[in-house]
């Protein structure tokens, strides 16, 4: 499929150029009615970053906004998050949509299916040295997503290299069985061999998504490996300003602006 402006590797304009062209490059895709499949992330994407996960707000037009979205794109709209996807259904309620929660670890293949966990149980004995880390730093939020462990720090930013070095202290105590992500004042825990960029790969994998071209959104480290699924299956990956993306690298400023642009690209924009 041929890209209408700048690809990913393209050199001699700045982050801020490419970064602004890739997005147009997406519209005019779009516009032209080119076959366009869209991955999105939740928090820091589509909703404002809170002090906790239970606190975001959801703007009321989000899920009839998706939904339009999904329509126009004949289904090919998916929420890849950390989250899991219990949780990502209750914010977009009532619409459901394909996606992957808790990084790759949760998949439902279709929007009226049954979430699949694919990810095996944690050893016991790691859940109690991590409970027991937690314990250990006061302010430290432990969520239990089932595929995987949120500890979030963001009441207690200070505590980010405490917590990090206890956790790698536990990687040769159990190895081969956890990795550990960094995000937005958090750090996670999740089974090996599981990724956004995995899951983005099996969804495009499905009839409504093949042969589309793949773009993710994304405002994490935890998307880059979902940006690169992308890239590598002629897509594109499109990041979002905040703490881990400067506006000088992101086609998107925040939430507020990606809305705008999927108001635009569902034809609901004022």
């Amino acid at each position: 499929m041929q890209h209408l402006r700048v690809e990913q590797t393209d050199t001699g304009i700045s982050p801020r150029e490419r970064a602004a062209a890739l997005r147009a490059n997406v519209e005019k895709l779009v516009s032209s009615e080119e076959p366009v499949a869209i991955f999105l992330d939740i928090d820091g994407t589509l909703l404002d970053v809170a002090l906790t996960p239970s606190t975001v707000h959801v703007p009321p037009i989000l899920p009839d906004l998706i939904s339009s979205l999904s329509q126009r794109l004949a289904g090919a709209v998916a929420i890849i998050t950390g989250r899991p996807l219990m949780e990502a259904d209750r914010l977009l309620s009532p619409s459901k949509f394909i996606g992957a929660g808790v990084h790759g670890g949760q998949m439902r293949l279709a929007a009226d299916g049954e979430i699949e966990t694919l990810t095996p149980s944690f050893d016991p004995g790691l859940q109690a040295a991590i409970k027991k880390i937690v314990h250990e730093l006061p302010g430290v939020v432990f969520e239990d997503k089932g595929s995987g462990i949120a500890l979030h720090y963001r009441l207690v930013p200070d505590m980010q290299q405490p917590l990090t070095d206890l956790l790698e202290a536990l990687l040769p105590l159990y190895p081969n069985q956890f990795k550990i992500c960094g995000g937005r004042k958090v750090v996670e825990i999740l089974p090996v061999g599981f990724s956004k960029g995995r899951a983005l790969r099996r969804i495009a994998s499905l009839p409504q998504f093949a042969n589309k071209t793949p773009v993710m959104l994304g405002d994490d480290i935890s998307d880059v490996d979902a940006f690169q699924a992308a890239e590598d299956l002629s897509g594109f990956g499109l990041k979002v300003a905040g703490e881990n993306f400067s506006k000088d690298e992101a086609s998107f400023q925040g939430p507020a602006d990606v809305l705008n642009w999927l108001q635009m690209l569902a034809g609901t924009g004022r």
